[in-house]
Formats: structure tokens, C-alpha cells, sequence
């Protein structure tokens, strides 16, 4: 098992920032939108299985790697030691120092090592933070370029959030007294309720909680509309939000039109770039029955049925965007998903996808089993996922099994589960049209059979013959067994199409 303490300077993590993330407030940009990410939140009154369900493509077409790690208390990755002794957190990209927090909360962390804004947390209150761009917003601050908070701040809230609101007001107090140095979207979830936090740049910021019973599709844009500040229930923001929106002319009060945060922070050929609006109809289409015109796209819509775990799954391995085919796709030469996204409007599963989660997080307080992470260590489309129990791994391990925890950008290794899948989606990817099958009949079993493994261990509750310690070792036992058998799928299947044999039996 990998280990980490960047206070004792033996931190890979600290080496690995690149200059890929924003050292000052961009433009608007259009090209290039289809590398970002895409995030589903289900209410729990909208999920067949009355938990918060919270999907993410993470989509990132630079050189990197996936790593995952267990931080346990009083870790803390990134930080730099002084000669006195004091902890600081410096940001790769502006002058910022921050101080650690002396009281830290254990946190799965999921790390892409070569982007800085586009980690994953789950800490152990259950409390899920996952980020995306926000492609491009009016504002721009060239005062953070010598300051300003960005990659550490998902980290601070892991660190210390014992709630998704706690997190989100937290998230609020350290961007008004730093500001934000990007564009970035954040959702913040727990058991309970889950936020979207929108930062446009700079001191501004806004947070909307998702009804209980609607589901959201998040793009790469501001997804707010029109917001009621006195509604703290639902909406959480930086006190001037809107007076800071007049003051740069971005809403006229006088006028006949209510305040709308998308309208007023988003560039309009943000607003409607089809990079985004077909992703998030397409989306909708899938969960909730519902078609909506491209200019017209709602925060939130309440399904017309209930939102299952499988329903997830298949929106984030869409490769089809609403209304178009990919015909002329399956029958070009070279990557099927870059011809997808060149013969057709953007679709959600993207050739840059570098891992794709569905992460449920069920309403009793935190135990070993309240929270399932479903992993795909790649394109989901080509691949299974299989559960993973980050809240039973803290109790229980020091951390991931070395294939999962290892990985370097710049070094191709197989020992590397990272790797390992990027090589198999990617010799799947060149051969879509023929080898998509073979791989669906080979890993689309270990999926069923991982969902019927996962429900029977959530019927497993302390008693007097099994104690929590028991329960948090089976099912970590059984969250690294099924990721090694994915592991092993994949490297079969890679060693008999480079040498052309025979398949030979998996292991049922």
C-alpha cells in the first residue's frame, strides 16, 4: 500500500504541478470545450434507492495520471515545512500561502497528477466534493495574478467539512478573503442535500442546493438562473454578488428583467455554446424524459421516473448526443470518440475521459458502508465499474492497492492500473466498431456481478456475531478484489489482441 506526508518532504504529489492550470482569469474559450467534465446530481427523492447520487466524468486532455490515496488524520499532502516547523500550503500558480489546518479530517482523495484543478475528495463525514471548469466567465480579476485560492481549496474543504453546507460556507469565507484565481464549478455533497457551487472569479461566488426530488446535469457553464438570496435553504452567496454584477454592467436594475446569474456572469457564446447545451440536453433526455430546446436549459428538473444506479451509468456512457448518429463515426478509420465529436455535437462520454465515478452516499450517519464509490478507470463506454468503500478503506488500510495508488505522467508503466486502462481504452477506441462487443461480454459480468456483491453487503449491519471492524474489512476486501479483477480483465484482453490468441477463461 502507497503512503503520504508531504509534511516529511517524500510527497510525489508536491513534484507534479504543472503550468496547465490558470495562473489568471481567462477568456472565454470555445475550442478545446469538449475536454471538460460533466457531473450528474440525482436527489434522494429522485433516486430509486433513496440515496444522493452523484455522477462525474473527469475529462482532461492533458499529460497526466490518476492516483488514489487514503489521508488519514493529521496528513497532510502538498504542504511545505519550514525550518521552524510551520505547515503551509503554497498555490502552484499565484503567490498564496496558506496556513494548514491544525484539526484534519481523514479524505479519499482521488489526484490527476498534472492538473491542478481537478481533484476529487470524499471525506469521513461523507462529505463528496467534485470540480469542473466553468469554460469561461465575464469576469477577470488581474489583481489574483500575484494571489488568489484555486487548487488547494476543494483539499480545505475535505479537510474539515463536517457538511455539505459547512463546506460550501466555508468554500464562500476563504474565496471572499483570497479570491479565486479560475472559473470553476464545484459540487459539494453529503448524505443529505448536495450544493452547486458556481465561481465566476475573483471574490464572487454562488451555491445551489439541488431539490431533493430533481435531478441536475452540470456541464462546462454557470447553470443558476434566476436566484433568491433571502432563500438560504436554497441559495448560499457572497453578499454582493448582485451588486457587484450592476456595478460592472452586467444587470441593469432598472430594468424589466429579474437578476440572472447565468445571463449577468456568463459570456453569451458561453451561454450557448452546443459544447455544453447538448450535453446537458442530452442528459436530461436520458433521466428524466424530457426534451429541452438548447437555449432554454433549466438548473434542475424533476424525473418522470425514478433515477437508478444503471440509469447513471448509461448517461455518463453516452456516446451518442441527443438527435444525432454516430454512424459515420463507427465507420471512420482512427479513435471512434474523437470522430464522434467531429461528426457530431459534443456527446458526455469523450475520448479524454480519464475516469469516470458514481459515487452514493445513503442517508444514516457515516458507517463503513454509507457511501458506494462506482469507478471506471477510463471511458466508461469501454469499461465496468466496479465499488469501491473509501469510508471502510479509512478505517482499515493505509491506502489503495499499489496498482491504483502508483502512476507517472511521463513514464508509460504497466505495474500501473492507470496505465494499464489507458491502454486498453485506447486499443478498444481504434478498433470500436469490432472490439466494443467482445469487451462488453467480458466485463459487463464482473459489473452485475459487483452490483449484486454491493447489495448484500449493504444489508450487513453490526451485531453481536459482526462488528463494525469485520464489516469495514469484508468490504474493503471486497472493493480491491473486484478493482484487481478489473485490473486483470483488461491486461488479459490487451495481451490477446497484441498477440492474437485465443481467450483464454476468466474467472467467474
Amino acid at each position: 500500500m502507497s503512503t503520504l506526508d508531504g509534511a516529511r518532504g517524500t510527497d510525489p504529489y508536491r513534484r507534479c504541478h504543472t503550468n496547465t492550470g490558470a495562473a489568471m482569469m481567462r477568456p472565454s474559450r470555445l475550442e478545446g470545450d469538449e475536454l471538460d467534465c460533466t457531473t450528474i446530481v440525482v436527489g434522494r427523492s429522485a433516486s430509486q434507492s433513496g440515496c444522493l447520487v452523484i455522477g462525474h466524468n473527469e475529462d482532461d486532455a492533458h499529460r497526466l495520471v490518476v492516483r488514489h490515496h487514503i489521508i488519514k488524520v493529521g496528513e497532510h499532502p502538498g504542504a511545505t515545512r519550514l525550518s521552524d516547523g510551520t505547515l503551509l500550503y503554497r498555490e502552484p500558480h499565484t503567490s498564496l500561502e496558506l496556513s494548514v489546518p491544525k484539526d484534519t479530517l481523514a479524505y479519499d482523495w482521488t489526484e490527476l497528477v498534472g492538473q491542478d484543478f481537478a481533484d476529487s475528495f470524499l471525506n469521513s463525514k461523507g462529505v463528496n466534493i467534485c470540480c469542473d471548469s466553468a469554460a469561461g466567465t465575464r469576469e477577470q480579476q488581474p489583481e489574483l495574478e500575484r494571489g488568489g485560492i484555486g487548487h488547494f481549496l476543494p483539499q480545505l474543504v475535505a479537510q474539515q467539512a463536517h457538511s455539505a453546507r459547512e463546506g460550501v460556507l466555508l468554500a464562500g469565507r476563504l474565496i471572499k478573503e483570497y479570491g479565486y484565481c479560475d472559473a470553476r464549478i464545484i459540487t459539494v455533497a453529503d448524505q443529505h442535500e448536495a450544493w452547486i457551487l458556481q465561481i465566476p472569479g475573483g471574490h464572487e461566488w454562488l451555491a445551489e442546493r439541488v431539490p431533493d426530488d430533481a435531478i441536475v446535469l452540470l456541464p462546462n457553464y454557470l447553470i443558476s438562473r434566476q436566484v433568491d438570496l433571502a432563500n438560504t435553504d436554497r441559495f448560499l452567496a457572497s453578499a454582493d454578488l448582485e451588486a457587484h454584477a450592476i456595478q460592472r454592467g452586467w444587470h441593469d436594475p432598472s430594468g424589466t428583467e429579474p437578476f440572472d446569474f447565468k445571463k449577468a456572469y456568463g459570456p453569451p457564446e458561453i451561454n450557448a455554446s452546443s459544447l455544453s447545451t447538448s450535453r446537458q440536453q442530452t442528459g436530461l433526455f436520458m433521466l428524466t424524459g424530457q426534451e429541452f430546446p438548447l437555449d432554454n436549459m433549466p438548473f434542475s428538473y424533476v424525473p418522470q421516473h425514478l433515477v437508478s444506479l444503471g440509469d447513471v451509468m448509461a448517461c455518463l456512457r453516452c456516446v451518442t448526443p441527443h438527435g444525432q448518429s454516430i454512424q459515420q463515426a463507427l465507420e471512420m478509420s482512427g479513435s471512434f470518440h474523437k470522430n464522434v465529436t467531429q461528426t457530431t455535437m459534443r456527446p458526455i462520454s469523450v475520448w479524454t475521459t480519464q475516469e469516470s465515478s458514481v459515487t452514493e452516499l445513503r442517508s444514516q450517519a457515516p458507517e463503513p458502508q454509507s457511501v458506494t464509490v462506482w469507478r471506471a478507470s477510463g471511458i466508461p463506454d469501454e469499461l465496468p465499474y466496479t465499488p469501491w468503500y473509501p469510508l471502510a478503506m479509512m478505517e482499515t488500510v493505509p491506502g489503495y492497492p499499489d496498482p491504483y495508488a502508483a502512476g507517472d505522467p511521463d513514464h508509460l508503466d504497466m505495474s500501473s492500473a492507470f496505465w494499464t486502462f489507458r491502454l486498453f481504452v485506447t486499443a478498444v477506441d481504434s478498433n470500436y466498431a469490432k472490439r466494443i462487443a467482445e469487451v462488453q461480454a467480458v466485463v459487463l459480468p464482473l459489473e452485475k456481478q459487483a452490483i449484486a456483491v454491493d447489495k448484500l453487503l449493504q444489508n450487513m449491519r453490526v451485531d453481536t456475531n459482526t462488528s463494525r471492524e469485520t464489516i469495514a474489512r469484508l468490504l474493503t476486501a471486497c472493493g480491491e478484489g473486484l478493482g484487481m479483477e478489473a485490473l486483470s480483465i483488461c491486461r488479459e484482453l490487451l495481451r490477446q489482441w497484441q498477440t492474437n490468441s485465443e481467450r483464454t477463461p476468466f474467472k467467474k
